[in-house]
């Protein structure tokens, strides 16, 4: 209990520091000016996405082999906070767009297909909501998480990158604009925040995982005993 108090007072003051260093660190890339602040929240966000749904994976696999309710239950907890990092980093890239584009929506590629990660595992919770029978809930949605993942790689990294669009990052036609997210030419400043921030984000989501799937281990076993 010690170390645990430990681990989630080390992740609230990573964070926090992380939060003023951002807010104050008086560095910004050129083309995002001021909005550079936003990147400090809005990649995080997105990596940490793909890591829950990536952990979401991972237990849909280990349940497939074990047949265990307590892996069913993690990779729905993965999977739920994944949903929710999506959805924020969904919100933070509209609010950038507006101050960048000028409206918080251009369907531009990037924010399509975050769109489309939000329905993909619309689909799953909707899924799991369908079926009453514990044991087929469970290998019908570890099924949907291995077939859904790829589509995060695709979404995430790769689309986005073969159309042109606004975003930082995607190809034109003369030339292709590097993201300043993962450019060397980026201030190291600017990087270290922005990775710091990621390694904390990540470390929020564990603790959350561990705190959502014993919430849902709780509902399990109550609705086993009624």
């Amino acid at each position: 209990m010690i170390r645990k108090a430990w681990f989630k007072l080390l992740i609230y003051f990573w964070i926090t520091l992380v939060v003023i260093i951002a807010i104050l660190s008086p560095n910004t890339i050129g083309m995002l000016d001021e909005t550079t602040k936003n990147m400090y929240f809005h990649v995080p966000m997105a990596i940490t996405a793909t890591v829950a749904f990536f952990s979401a994976l991972w237990h849909s696999l280990q349940y497939l082999r074990s047949k265990t309710i307590e892996y069913d239950l993690k990779a729905l907890s993965s999977a739920e906070l994944g949903f929710v990092f999506n959805i924020l980093a969904m919100l933070t890239g509209a609010f950038w767009a507006k101050f960048m584009w000028g409206e918080y929506w251009h369907w531009d590629p990037r924010e399509t297909t975050i769109f489309l990660l939000f329905l993909i595992y619309s689909a799953y919770f909707a899924l799991r909501s369908a079926i009453e029978s514990p044991e087929k809930r469970g290998n019908l949605s570890a099924v949907y998480n291995i077939f859904a993942f790829p589509s995060v790689i695709f979404l995430y990294f790769i689309l986005p990158r073969l159309i042109p669009g606004l975003h930082p990052g995607s190809p034109e036609k003369d030339t292709t604009d590097v993201n300043p997210s993962v450019s060397s030419s980026t201030d190291p400043e600017i990087r270290i925040i922005l990775y710091l921030s990621m390694i904390g984000f990540i470390a929020l989501f564990f603790w959350l995982k561990n705190l959502t799937y014993r919430i849902h281990l709780l509902d399990e076993q109550t609705e086993h005993y009624l």
